[in-house]
Formats: C-alpha cells, sequence, structure tokens
C-alpha cells in the first residue's frame, strides 16, 4: 500500500477497503468526525500495527467510513510521534528511524 507523510494530519487515515482486507468491521470502531477547509468526512478508529520501512509501530488509526475515498495518509499521532523523521530537499532524501533508538 502507498500512504503520505502528512505532516499537518491530526491522525493516520486509510482507505474504508484497507480495513476490510485486515478483517476489521470497520464500522464497529470509534466513529470520529473529521472537518477541513474544504470537507468534512467520517473514519473509524482501530488500533493496528504499522510497518514502514522496517519500523513498526501499534496505534490506533482510522478508516474512512465511505468507501470511495481512496486516499492514504501517514499522520502525527500514532505514526510521526514514534519516529525521527528527516527530509532534505535539495537532495531528495527522506530519513526515517524508530524515536527510541
Amino acid at each position: 500500500m502507498l500512504a503520505k507523510i502528512d505532516t499537518g494530519a491530526v491522525d493516520c487515515l486509510f482507505e474504508h477497503g484497507y480495513g476490510e482486507a485486515l478483517g476489521l468491521r470497520v464500522e464497529e470502531g470509534v466513529r470520529k468526525t473529521y472537518a477541513t477547509a474544504n470537507s468534512r468526512f467520517e473514519a473509524y478508529g482501530h488500533e493496528i500495527s504499522i510497518r514502514v520501512l522496517d519500523v513498526e509501530t501499534t496505534a490506533t488509526v482510522y478508516f474512512f467510513a465511505d468507501g470511495s475515498i481512496e486516499k492514504n495518509v501517514l499522520g502525527r499521532r500514532g505514526w510521526l510521534d514514534r519516529l525521527r523523521f528527516g527530509l532534505v530537499d535539495y537532495e531528495q532524501a527522506v530519513y526515517i528511524s524508530d524515536y527510541n533508538k
């Protein structure tokens, strides 16, 4: 699965179908309403393990209630807050490691 790193996103948000693929009953998760500058949407939270580039964390992430939303976002709570993250724009490089290592 591909996901974008979004330092402005509070939570990690994933497509509804990925939750189903994990065997979750998405709608039985913790319901949360999000409001952005141009939209409003519902999502359901579940605790799962996320593994990105050999860094694994367990966190509550949210799956969009609307199955037509095709977006996956790694946000601050549950992912960025557990990593050391570096971006070097002129080298087009991203550095990621476990926060505790």
